[in-house]
C-alpha cells in the first residue's frame, strides 16, 4: 500500500510520469454520480473503455449515457467487489471520506486509483487538463499545484491547435521586379533590424515557424502561417509592407509559395537568372532562423525540399541559361564601358567577403592587376595574384583612390563607404567607373554629382544593362513550373506533417 504523505504549507505537489493509458475494452470504474464523475466518464468514453459508474444517484448527463448504453450503472454505494479486476478506478464523489475509502480499498487490491479531491497525492495517478482535436491529444499538468494554470495553458494551446489546422506555407516579400534599388533599400532586413523584425514576428499568434531571406535583390519571409494570422495584417505591418501599394509586394500561399521558393532557389528570379549565390544565401538564412528559434523542423524540411527541386530545375533549364554570376555581369560591364583592356586599367576592389573574393578572381582571370581593400580581417592573396594584388586596409583608402579608374565595391556596410567627401581624393583627370555591388548601396549616389568624370553603376543599372530575351525567360519559367509540378508530393507531405492530413 502506498504510504500516506503529509504536506506542509501551500498546495501539495508530486513528481509525475506522463503516460497515455490504453483502456480500450478494459473495465474502468467511476465512483460517484455528480459533476466531476460525469466529466471523468466523458473523458473515458473516447478511449473505448468498458465503463461502470457506481453511485446511488446519477446526474442527468450520466443518465443519458446509461440510457444510450455507453456506460453501465450500479445504483448503490461502492463495494470492494467493484475494484476487483478493474483496470483503473476514479474516486469521484463529493464526500472526501468516501473517496478516501475507495482509494484505500483499491490500493489494497492492487488497482490503480485516482482521487479527485484532496486525497489525490496518495493516489496512483492524476488526469491532466486535456483537449483533443481529431487524432491529436494534448495534456497539461502542474503536479497538482495549479489547476487554473493548467486550464489556462490548455485553452491557449487549444486555440493554437485550431490555428494550425488553417496554416499553410506562405512567402511574403518584395524584389527588384516590384521595387527599384532605391525604393527597396528601406525594406531590406539585415543585422539588428532583421533580428528586431524576427522577434516581433515570433510574437504573432498563428505564425508557427518562419525564416527571413534577405539578398541583394529581394527580402522575403518564408513561413508556416494560419489564415487568421495572415488576414490580420500583422505580418505585413511588421515588414512595413502596409505602406506599399499591393502591386509592390507579393504574398504567395500554399503550393504557389512552394513553387516560388523552388524557382527562387534555382536562381531564376535573381537579377542574373541562373546564378548560384542564392543557394548559399538560403542556407545561411535557414541557419540564422534555426539559431534564433524562429524556424524548426518544418521550415528545415521546406528548405530541403526546395533545394532538391531547384537542382532539378537547374538541370532542365541549364542549357537555356548562360552560366554566370553577378560578378561576371559586373566584369562584362567593365569591359564594355571602355575599349581599354583591363590590364591597362587601375582596378580597386573594396571588400574581402565572398563577393569581393569572387570579383578579385575574375579581375585576375582577365589579366588585370588590383589594389584590394579590406576592413577587419586581412584576406589571403590567391597564388596567381601574388605579383598583381596589393593589399591595404580601409585606413589607407583615401591614399589609394587617386590611382584608380575602376572601383568595384563589394562591401556589406550599413552605410556609405564612398561618399561625397571622397570626391577630392579621386582621380580628377581620367574617367572613373564605380560599380556598387552592395545592398544596401555602399556608394553614395551624390558622389557622382560632385564630379563630371565619375560614373556610378549599381545593381539595378546592371540589371537594365543586361536583359535576356523575354521569350527565353518565358520558356524557362514554364519549364521551371513543370519541374516543380513533378515534385508536388514534397509540398503535400510538408503540409500533411503539420495539419494531420493525408500526403
Amino acid at each position: 500500500m502506498k504510504t500516506k504523505k503529509t504536506h506542509s504549507g501551500g498546495r501539495p505537489s508530486e513528481p509525475a510520469l506522463p503516460v497515455n493509458l490504453l483502456p480500450k475494452g478494459r473495465r474502468c470504474v467511476v465512483v460517484g454520480g455528480g459533476t466531476i464523475a460525469t466529466r471523468k466518464t466523458g473523458h473515458l468514453i473516447p478511449s473505448g473503455a468498458d465503463i461502470t459508474v457506481v453511485s446511488p444517484e446519477l446526474s442527468e448527463s450520466l443518465q443519458v449515457l446509461v440510457d444510450e448504453g455507453k456506460v453501465s450503472w450500479l445504483a448503490r454505494p461502492f463495494d470492494v467487489s467493484d475494484a476487483r479486476g478493474a483496470f483503473v478506478v476514479f474516486a469521484a464523489t463529493n464526500d472526501s471520506a468516501v473517496n478516501r475509502s475507495v482509494l484505500d480499498i483499491c490500493q489494497a487490491e492492487g488497482v490503480l486509483c485516482c482521487s479527485v479531491d484532496g486525497n489525490w497525492p496518495d493516489g496512483d495517478f492524476v488526469t491532466p487538463a486535456t483537449f483533443r482535436k481529431e487524432n491529436l491529444t494534448v495534456s497539461i499538468a502542474t503536479g497538482g499545484q495549479s489547476c487554473r494554470r493548467s486550464r489556462l495553458v490548455k485553452e491557449s494551446l487549444a486555440r493554437h491547435v485550431a490555428l494550425v489546422d488553417t496554416a499553410d506555407l506562405v512567402v511574403i516579400g518584395t524584389s527588384h521586379h516590384e521595387l527599384s534599388l532605391e525604393q527597396r533599400e528601406p525594406y531590406h532586413l539585415a543585422g539588428e533590424r532583421a533580428h528586431a523584425v524576427g522577434r516581433m514576428l515570433a510574437q504573432v499568434w498563428g505564425i508557427h515557424e518562419f525564416m527571413i531571406l534577405n539578398t541583394c535583390n529581394r527580402v522575403e519571409v518564408w513561413a508556416a502561417v494560419s489564415s487568421e494570422a495572415l488576414d490580420s495584417g500583422l505580418v505585413k505591418q511588421t515588414l512595413t509592407f502596409d505602406h506599399l501599394p499591393d502591386d509592390r509586394y507579393y504574398v504567395k500561399h500554399g503550393y504557389d509559395a512552394f513553387q516560388h521558393a523552388a524557382v527562387t532557389a534555382a536562381g531564376l528570379l535573381s537579377q542574373t537568372p541562373g546564378e548560384n549565390h542564392i543557394v548559399a544565401q538560403i542556407k545561411d538564412a535557414l541557419d540564422d532562423s534555426l539559431k534564433a528559434n524562429w524556424a524548426g523542423s518544418l521550415i528545415k524540411d521546406w528548405v530541403s525540399a526546395v533545394l532538391r527541386v531547384s537542382k532539378a530545375i537547374r538541370a532542365e533549364a541549364g542549357p537555356l541559361l548562360r552560366d554566370f554570376e553577378i560578378e561576371d555581369l559586373c566584369m562584362d560591364y567593365v569591359a564594355a564601358a571602355s575599349s581599354m583592356p583591363l590590364s591597362d586599367r587601375s582596378v580597386l576592389v573594396l571588400g574581402s567577403g565572398v563577393v569581393g573574393k569572387a570579383v578579385l578572381t575574375r579581375v585576375l582571370a582577365r589579366g588585370g592587376t588590383c589594389d584590394w581593400c579590406y576592413h577587419v580581417h586581412q584576406p589571403e592573396i590567391p597564388a596567381d595574384g601574388m605579383e598583381r594584388v596589393t593589399l591595404f586596409s580601409f585606413n589607407a583608402l583615401r591614399e589609394k583612390l587617386a590611382a584608380a579608374d575602376v572601383i568595384l565595391c563589394t562591401t556589406a556596410h550599413s552605410g556609405y563607404v564612398l561618399h561625397r567627401a571622397h570626391a577630392p581624393f579621386l582621380n580628377q583627370e581620367r574617367a572613373v567607373l564605380i560599380v556598387d555591388l552592395s545592398i544596401p548601396r555602399n556608394v553614395d549616389p551624390e558622389l557622382g554629382q560632385a564630379m563630371d568624370n565619375i560614373d556610378i553603376v549599381d545593381l539595378d543599372d546592371l540589371k537594365h544593362w543586361y536583359r535576356r530575351e523575354a521569350a527565353d525567360l518565358a520558356a524557362i519559367g514554364r519549364l521551371a513550373e513543370e519541374t516543380v509540378a513533378q515534385h508536388r508530393d514534397l509540398y503535400d507531405k510538408i503540409v500533411a506533417s503539420f495539419t494531420g492530413g493525408d500526403a
